[in-house]
């Protein structure tokens, strides 16, 4: 194609550059014209958190709500927030778990999270592993939390495995706190569990086997 890029595509670029007003404008303009889930998905980001105008809860549902129509793991993640919490939308719980699992089978991370958070102890562990597995940061923090009476190295493995991958200050602070509370035999076992943790991580996201 010589025609050059469309509007979606130019949108999609200003967002990732952190160009919102222009990036708005253009996105609104693009869906007029061509309903595209990543369109809706990142316009309704847009809108709920007022980049490049003013906020608008509802506009952004209604964004997210269309995307998920589509089948977009990202918007179908973002509208079950908006039912889970009630904002922007009317608050239903069952319909925000379905979209959370919709989302999950597409590999989203923070889906993952959400269902694990709404799950009894041995799926939410699960949903929380493997969203972990997949190197997400918030998914390794509430996975140590729930590890943290039972396995207590286990639980500081996973945040050295945080720190490793993304250096999350979070997961740092954590897991300071968390090692003054255990033996230098703990640590040390704890931290050959989180580099082999980040290790496979790293080549698991990477697609090396």
């Amino acid at each position: 194609m010589f025609g050059g890029r469309s509007k979606l595509e130019k949108g999609l670029d200003a967002f990732e550059k952190s160009e919102w007003k222009r990036s708005r404008k253009l996105l609104e303009e693009a869906l007029q014209e061509e309903p595209r889930p990543a369109g809706f998905y990142h316009l309704g980001v847009l809108y709920w958190r007022g980049l490049g105008g003013a906020v608008d809860k509802a506009a952004a549902v209604d964004c997210f709500e269309r995307g998920a129509e589509f089948g977009h793991p990202g918007a179908q993640t973002a509208y079950g927030i908006a039912l889970r919490s009630g904002v922007g939308a009317v608050k239903n719980n069952d319909a925000a778990e379905a979209q959370f699992r919709s989302a999950a089978g597409g590999g989203d991370r923070e889906a993952m999270v959400q269902l694990a958070t709404m799950s009894p102890p041995d799926e939410a562990r699960r949903w929380l592993m493997r969203a972990s597995e997949l190197g997400y940061a918030p998914a390794m923090l509430h996975l140590s939390d729930m590890l943290m009476k039972r396995d207590p190295v286990e639980a500081l493995a996973w945040l050295y495995a945080s720190v490793t991958l993304s250096a999350d200050d979070a997961a740092r602070k954590r897991a300071g706190a968390l090692a003054a509370e255990m033996s230098a035999k703990e640590i040390e076992q704890a931290q050959k569990y989180g580099r082999e943790y980040a290790r496979e991580i790293r080549d698991k996201t990477q697609g090396r086997k």
